[in-house]
């Protein structure tokens, strides 16, 4: 088949293909149990499902699909209908569907979509070794398109540079060059057939072409272009010259089925279904909560137009009392002139009072209908969680047989709709969990029948809808989490000294498992043994705005709960005040928010708690928390503290604020690959005032606060710390971001008197100070560092967008041991500095 043609029809085929195997593998497993009547039907409609993929992969020319699956149809002819299928045909049967899901993947990925190990399995279905198909010959790159495309790229970066400076004449001129270059690197990439190199040319033109007018969208554009020129170096440097181009089956999109019926009809067997791009459907979901946010930002305006008309009519009311006043002193003339001038306003008033009621009919129509909008798209987004519930099957049977254990799986709430999005991440944790259940949880058989259990183990899988969050809950019967073997890992590894592992509670040494690289397994298995795994589902489901719980019992088994929530797209936001800066946070991790008296908060055992309900629950300061500079406590004078009680995952913790500003529809934007290493930060969004608010991400912040202390101690001792000073919200994050990526501890502040205040109570090693800020600026204060008797010989770093010769030359006069240009940060040079300047830094 032509190449170009299996490139327009893979996702099609990848995403059919992989609903087949899914319905194939439960339907195998299904036919050891049922009646005979029931495995006879069953085994009908399992050959017609064989039999149409085997068709499609033929029809695409996928040679090793199609002989794979034709085994596959050999083998369950040959079972018996109404009888169990012959020995090893359902464990074959679900090797080679797994075979047949790696090749996807490898198609995905942009290359052949080959089987390994297509021989053995082949033999063991029965149907004798085959010669290897004739490989392709695979297109070859020029070499001169690597070189090209590089320097398109350089010329591309160039144009990014000049559109963020704040003087530029010819704004459109270099928007439009920059967009007639990425035009024609994507002309080229499709000339040359490779796709990923197309695929970003396209999106840095329509990035660039968003950036014409100034303002936040033009922000958001360039940071938009900033990422797409990273991954696009990265693809170009990736390609070797002369070497293979992609193969035929080009990367693709995960495709998504919308389901309709028939207006009052219900489809007796299947729904109509039309295939719809994720990529498509995330960009018409955003839009339509641009739109709901638009609409937000009208009524805010028109609530600023009834006030100005009040204010009109107030106006109105004084001339006409001055006209009366007038008339009283026989002003004549002028007094004519000024009861018409009255009457005409009061006619443009009364027709702009209903035009105002006009606009906001209209406008409460819209709302309507981009509600109505808005929830079809979120609809559309939902898929039922049996898909990520079902593989299980497989990886169950498969492991079971390898470690020699008896098994009884139970999935619930298969039924339950949520976001694809979650659905597609959380494929991988839930492997993780089974598996680690499987291997380390459930005993095995001689062990349960010691222990009066039955020699078949439990294991539970289930989602449950909780409100506007849902739980998925991993469940086994095993012998429980011994927090006693943890602490003594953790020791052995030194992760913690014995007196600190003696000080954690059961709780807080079981969630010691949660750690990167942490494992109870002294030999690396296939199964076990490598520290990843756990972490994977911590990290998972903080990027997923959830957290994981876990509760035990000797004996008796082990829990994990993923509490997540049940879509991912626009969110009600809390907006508080944290320090100098505004921050959302969404509403439903925020149980409550209350005024603690001075008497509600203490200490107990070291640790600040707060009493609520009769609880005690830690306390800390949401500033500190997300490393912004802290203001006095209301505590601190004897008046009562504004704080929010966050719980998830039955984490609960309290974190004092320094107001509430309100609570409004938001809508959370990635920002971009360089701030990905912020935990604590979700995103950002765009209020109805048009400010950006960075969102918090709430489990990462129970989650350090659920962290035991000398856990927390222990990390920071090994990290060294930096003060980053710029009065910019936005390159305070992006600088903190960079250097917390690579191993360093960072605290902020605003200007410089505020940094010489927390350098004075906080020992720093290095310091990144912006030059122009408000109440002391970074020249000011390196003279003040330099003067200062205990910090005269910390390293200072000057970051400033000023870079004539002589304001370099003024910074090193100062004192400053480097000087930085900003648009250098992201080019490396400022982690090399700091390394430079701090010894035995990472």
């Amino acid at each position: 088949m032509d190449p170009r043609v299996l490139r327009s029809l893979w996702p099609i085929f990848a995403a059919e293909t992989r609903e087949q195997l899914q319905n194939i593998g439960t339907a195998v497993l299904g036919l050891e149990q049922g009646s005979p009547e029931q495995v006879s039907e069953q085994l009908t409609a399992l050959k017609r499902e064989v039999h149409s993929l085997k068709g499609s992969a033929a029809s695409l020319g996928l040679s090793d699909i199609e002989q794979l699956v034709h085994a596959v149809e050999d083998g369950l002819a040959r079972a018996s209908p109404g009888q169990p299928p012959p020995k090893g045909l359902v464990e074959c049967t679900l090797r080679s569907l797994s075979a047949i899901e790696s090749a996807l993947n490898r198609g995905d990925a942009g290359d052949l979509p080959t089987i390994e190990g297509l021989g053995p399995l082949l033999n063991a279905l029965g149907r004798g070794v085959v010669p290897p198909p004739v490989e392709a010959q695979p297109r070859v790159v020029p070499a001169q398109f690597r070189r090209d495309g590089l320097q398109t790229l350089e010329k591309l970066e160039t144009a990014l540079g000049r559109l963020c400076s704040p003087v530029l004449d010819d704004r459109q001129g270099v928007v439009w060059e920059a967009v007639g270059l990425a035009e024609l690197l994507k002309a080229a990439a499709q000339t040359a057939g490779v796709s990923a190199v197309e695929t970003l040319a396209s999106s840095v033109r329509a990035s660039f072409a968003r950036m014409e007018e100034q303002g936040v969208g033009a922000s958001v554009a360039a940071s938009d272009v900033t990422d797409s020129l990273v991954q696009l170096r990265v693809a170009l440097e990736a390609i070797a010259e002369e070497a293979p181009a992609e193969p035929a089956a080009a990367p693709v999109e995960p495709v998504v089925t919308a389901r309709s019926a028939a207006a009052g009809r219900r489809q007796a067997d299947m729904d109509r279904a039309v295939r719809i791009s994720v990529r498509t459907l995330d960009s018409l979901a955003l839009q339509v909560e641009q739109l709901a946010a638009g609409r937000a930002q009208q009524l805010r305006r028109a609530e600023a137009h009834r006030e100005l008309m009040e204010q009109t009519n107030h106006a109105l009311l004084q001339l006409e009392r001055a006209a009366q006043q007038l008339a009283l002193s026989g002003g004549g003339g002028a007094l004519e002139s000024l009861r018409s001038g009255v009457g005409m306003v009061r006619g443009v008033q009364k027709r702009l009072v209903q035009l105002s009621k006009d606009v906001h009919r209209e406008g409460e129509q819209l709302a309507m209908v981009a509600q109505v909008v808005r929830d079809d798209l979120r609809d559309l987004r939902m898929v039922p969680a049996s898909q990520m519930l079902e593989p299980l099957k497989r990886t169950v049977r498969e492991l079971c047989a390898r470690l020699g254990k008896d098994v009884d799986l139970q999935l619930a709430g298969g039924d339950v709709r949520i976001d694809r999005r979650i659905v597609d991440e959380l494929k991988d944790p839930l492997q993780h969990l089974v598996r680690n259940a499987l291997d380390h949880g459930i005993e095995a058989a001689s062990e349960r029948l010691a222990a009066g259990k039955s020699a078949r183990g439990q294991l539970t899988v289930r989602v449950e809808p909780r409100g506007t969050r849902l739980a998925v809950v991993v469940e086994d019967d095993g012998g429980g989490l011994s927090p006693e073997n943890v602490r003594a890992v953790a020791v052995r590894r030194g992760l913690l000294t014995e007196a600190e592992a003696a000080k954690l509670t059961e709780m807080q040494a079981a969630r010691l498992v949660f750690e990167p690289g942490f494992s109870t397994r002294e030999q690396v298995t296939e199964t076990s043994g490598r520290g990843v795994g756990l972490d994977v589902v911590q990290s998972t489901a903080t990027r997923l705005q959830g957290a994981v719980d876990l509760s035990f019992e000797k004996g008796r088994g082990t829990r994990f709960t993923i509490d997540l929530p049940l879509i991912l797209a626009g969110a009600l936001g809390l907006l508080v005040r944290a320090g100098t800066a505004v921050v959302a946070i969404p509403s439903d991790s925020v149980e409550r928010v209350l005024r603690l008296a001075p008497s509600e908060v203490g200490t107990v055992a070291g640790h600040v708690v707060a009493y609520v309900e009769g609880e005690h629950l830690s306390f800390h300061t949401l500033s500190e928390a997300i490393g912004l500079p802290r203001l006095p406590l209301a505590l601190e004078s004897g008046k009562p503290q504004t704080a929010m009680v966050l719980s998830l995952g039955g984490v609960r913790a309290v974190f004092a604020m320094d107001g509430v500003v309100g609570q409004q529809e938001i809508v959370v934007r990635s920002l971009g690959k360089h701030l990905q290493g912020v935990a604590h930060l979700a995103g950002a969004a765009v209020l109805d005032d048009g400010s950006v608010v960075p969102v918090l991400n709430a489990p990462e912040l129970l989650r350090v606060a659920a962290t035991p202390v000398v856990l927390r101690a222990a990390t920071e001792v090994r990290r060294q710390h930096i003060l980053v000073c710029d009065d910019a919200l936005t390159t305070r994050f992006a600088m903190k971001a960079l250097l917390e990526i690579a191993g360093y501890s960072v605290v902020t502040a605003g200007d410089g008197e505020e940094a010489l205040s927390i350098l004075e109570r906080t020992p720093c090693q290095l310091v990144v100070s912006d030059w122009q800020m408000p109440r002391l600026d970074g020249i000011g204060l390196t003279r003040r560092i330099r003067a200062h008797p205990k910090l005269s010989r910390t390293p200072i770093i000057l970051c400033t967008s000023l870079d004539s010769p002589q304001e370099r030359a003024a910074g090193l006069e100062a004192g400053a041991d480097g000087y930085l240009v900003k648009r250098e940060v992201e080019r490396g040079k400022l982690l090399d500095l700091v390394r430079q300047l701090l010894p035995g830094s990472s």
